[in-house]
């Protein structure tokens, strides 16, 4: 479906508490590419997880080191 991510699919999120938007892509390897216009998460590390299958408009739970962070998704672009 065109509203749900898959591997391959770049993504705009808003973090619920600050609202900061960041682009994301989801990716099998991560090029190592810190120039992109986007930050590349693979489907097994916690943002991946979050993100797989999640629709758009939906809010996905992030566990990270530093707590647990929300994030809605605002866009899907590819």
């Amino acid at each position: 479906p065109q509203d749900m991510v898959f591997l391959g699919a770049t993504v705009k999120l808003r973090d619920i508490e600050s609202g900061d938007q960041e682009t994301y892509k989801l990716v099998g390897h991560t090029s190592g590419d810190f120039d992109a216009e986007y930050i590349e998460v693979t489907p097994t590390s916690p943002m991946g997880e979050a993100l797989m299958k999640a629709r758009l408009g939906e809010t996905v739970k992030v566990s990270l080191r530093r707590g647990e962070r929300r994030f809605e998704i605002v866009e899907i672009v590819s």
